[in-house]
C-alpha cells in the first residue's frame, strides 16, 4: 500500500521530509529515515523514466512521495499524478489565477478536470471501478503551493483559502530575489512574508511548510500550522562530507 501524506498527518502531528535533486534511487532509498521524500522536478535533473524508478524505490521503504513540479501544467501534472503520486509541491504560484489552474488541473470533477484514465499506474493498471478510483483520488490528493513572488505575496489569502490548496509555504531564496533582496533569507521582508502565510494556515484551517537548514532549528517551531517539515537535501550533506573528508587528508599528510 501507498503511503500518502494526508493520511499520515491524521497519524502524525508533524511530518519531515526532505529533498532528492540527483537522480538516484538509492539516495531515496537512504531517505527511508524521513515520513516523505520530495523528488525535484523544478531544480533536479530528473527524467521521467528516472522519475518513475525514485517513485518505487520511495515505495519500497515505505516513504511518503512527493515530486515538485517546474509548473503549473496539466498536462505534466496529469502525467506525475497518474505515476501514483498524491503529493504535489508547487512552485511559483504567483495569483489567484495561477492557485485556481492548479487545482483546476490536479482535481478530478467535481473540484477539477484532470484527464481521466483508469488504467493507469495510479490506479494499479485498472484494479478499482473508475468512479471509486476518482473519488478516492481525489481524497488523497495534497497539494502545497509556494509563494515565491510579490504577485504571489499580494493574492497569498486568496490562493490559501481556495479549495483544493491544502498547504502553504514561502520560498525564501526565490522571495528574496523578487522584494530585491538577493540571497537575505534572512531579511525581515522575507521573514515577514513566511510569518503571513503561517499565520493565514492556521487561520483558514490548513497546513504550513517551512524548510529548516539545521536540525536544530526545529526547536523554532512554535506554530499548530507548521506540521510539514522539509530538511534539506542529503545533496548537502554529501557534498560537505566529501569537501570536509578530503580537506582533512590534505591537512593530515605528514609530508
Amino acid at each position: 500500500m501507498r503511503k500518502n501524506l494526508r493520511t499520515l498527518l491524521k497519524e502524525k502531528e508533524h511530518l519531515f521530509g526532505c529533498f532528492v535533486q540527483i537522480p538516484s534511487p538509492e539516495i531515496v532509498e537512504m531517505a527511508r529515515h524521513f515520513d516523505y521524500v520530495i523528488i525535484d522536478g523544478e531544480h533536479g535533473h530528473i527524467t521521467r523514466s528516472q522519475l518513475l524508478t525514485m517513485i518505487r524505490a520511495a515505495e519500497a521503504v515505505d516513504l511518503a512521495v512527493m515530486v515538485r513540479i517546474a509548473t503549473i501544467d496539466p498536462i505534466l501534472i496529469n502525467q506525475i499524478l497518474d505515476m501514483g503520486v498524491t503529493s504535489l509541491l508547487v512552485p511559483n504560484v504567483s495569483s489567484e489565477e495561477d492557485a485556481i489552474a492548479l487545482v483546476t488541473a490536479a482535481h478530478y470533477p467535481p473540484l477539477g478536470n484532470r484527464g481521466a484514465c483508469p488504467f493507469t499506474r495510479a490506479n494499479y493498471y485498472g484494479s478499482d471501478a473508475p468512479a471509486d478510483y476518482y473519488k478516492k483520488t481525489n481524497e488523497d490528493l495534497f497539494i502545497v503551493a509556494t509563494i515565491e513572488d510579490t504577485g504571489g505575496l499580494a493574492d497569498m489569502e486568496k490562493i490559501i483559502s481556495l479549495n483544493g490548496i491544502d498547504c502553504i509555504g514561502t520560498g525564501q531564496f526565490d522571495l528574496s530575489v523578487s522584494l530585491g533582496l538577493s540571497g537575505q533569507i534572512d531579511h525581515p521582508k522575507v521573514r515577514d512574508a513566511a510569518a503571513k502565510a503561517e499565520n493565514l494556515a492556521e487561520q483558514y484551517g490548513k497546513i504550513y511548510t517551512t524548510m529548516i537548514m539545521e536540525p536544530s532549528d526545529s526547536q523554532d517551531i512554535l506554530s499548530k500550522a507548521c506540521r510539514l517539515i522539509m530538511c534539506g537535501s542529503p545533496e548537502i550533506q554529501i557534498q560537505n562530507y566529501l569537501r570536509d573528508t578530503a580537506r582533512e587528508a590534505r591537512n593530515h599528510l605528514p609530508i
